[in-house]
């Protein structure tokens, strides 16, 4: 019995694993450099840290508040196009608090404005609280993120303190008409 060849196609590498034969041309061509030889190949990005606490931050808040006002699960905040990268605290949270509105309104009629007021918050507090549990739980450095959520607490407490201002009657001056 005599061995013949029937195929000149390359063998698999050592071991089974695919790989390319010596003799089978580099799949870039000839001459092309890796563009990423220069790069460092481990990169931190923190950014995605903040867009990740954000979006949880978003996701936390919005289930609580659903829970707190009794919206039943299928009926969810309408989906619009966000821009979460790069997006100032102050917007976000514009945003957050326009949702939480949006859900408000599925039960007009049968909540007081004080008793949805009340719910927006608690659901917002619950929603940090969870948020930064999880931001903790899993073990890995989210400092960046832990701090955006700050901010937004922050800038919370700073539209908080701004309403209440606004709500306070002006004082009323006697003024003299002598």
């Amino acid at each position: 019995m005599t061995d013949e060849i029937r195929t000149t196609s390359p063998v698999a590498a050592a071991g089974g694993f695919a790989g390319r034969a010596p003799a089978q041309p580099h799949p870039r061509g000839p001459g092309k450099e890796d563009a990423s030889a220069g790069r460092a190949s481990d990169r931190v990005s923190v950014d995605r840290d903040v867009e990740h606490a954000m979006r949880l931050l978003r996701e936390r808040v919005l289930a609580r508040t659903r829970a707190l006002l009794g919206v039943p699960e299928g009926m969810n905040t309408p989906e619009f196009a966000e821009v979460v990268e790069g997006e100032p605290i102050e917007t976000f949270l514009g945003r957050l608090l326009s949702a939480q509105n949006q859900l408000t309104a599925r039960r007009a009629g049968t909540w007081t404005p004080e008793g949805v007021r009340r719910a927006c918050h608690k659901a917002l507090e619950q929603g940090v609280a969870e948020t930064l549990e999880l931001l903790t739980a899993d073990g890995r450095s989210a400092h960046q993120g832990i701090g955006a959520v700050g901010e937004v607490l922050v800038a919370y407490g700073r539209r908080l303190r701004e309403a209440a201002l606004a709500a306070e009657p002006e004082p009323q001056h006697d003024v003299d008409s002598a």
